[in-house]
């Protein structure tokens, strides 16, 4: 019987300690896999670019083509801004240098270069994607990144004929 106290008080101590002891750290939960991707159109200019059509493919999203790579980017993120995608833009056919607004449309053979931006972005679809978000480098004078566009998930989800 006398141990019974002491049982009591062991007990108290131990669930004092565990209710002061730090949490142990959860492990953060995989990302979501996408379930096949969007095909996006992408258009605006070298300052402002928005998604103004989508369409939803069952296949899976191809990814990045191999050894491609640009600043300019489309980010999938969550409702957190936790990014659930980072694609490259290629920009290459388009004028996005400084001035280009105020440049005229140049035609070199077949080239044709322009500021008004047109162009197909594929992009996987996850279910919790929250905003898709357009960028590009920033330049002298400019913050490092320039936000061109953000266009949330339930728009994405509508022009692909998905709803809201």
């Amino acid at each position: 019987m006398h141990h019974v106290p002491l049982l009591a008080g062991a007990t108290l101590i131990a669930c004092g300690w565990l209710a002061l002891a730090p949490a142990t750290p959860v492990a953060a939960a995989a990302p979501a896999a996408p379930d096949g991707h969007y095909v996006l159109v992408v258009e605006g200019h070298r300052d402002l670019l928005t998604i103004t059509a989508a369409s939803a493919k069952a296949d899976p999203w191809a990814g990045v083509p191999k050894g491609f790579d640009s600043a300019w980017r489309l980010r999938v993120e969550d409702r957190d801004g936790a990014p659930l995608a980072d694609v490259p833009l290629d920009v290459r056919p388009f004028d996005v240098g400084p001035g280009a607004l105020l440049r005229p449309t140049r035609v070199e053979g077949c080239v044709v270069k322009t500021a008004a931006i047109g162009m197909l972005v594929n992009v996987p679809a996850f279910a919790n994607a929250a905003r898709y978000t357009i960028t590009r480098p920033g330049e002298a004078g400019e913050a490092a990144q320039q936000v061109l566009g953000v266009v949330d998930a339930a728009t994405v989800r509508a022009l692909a004929g998905g709803g809201r």
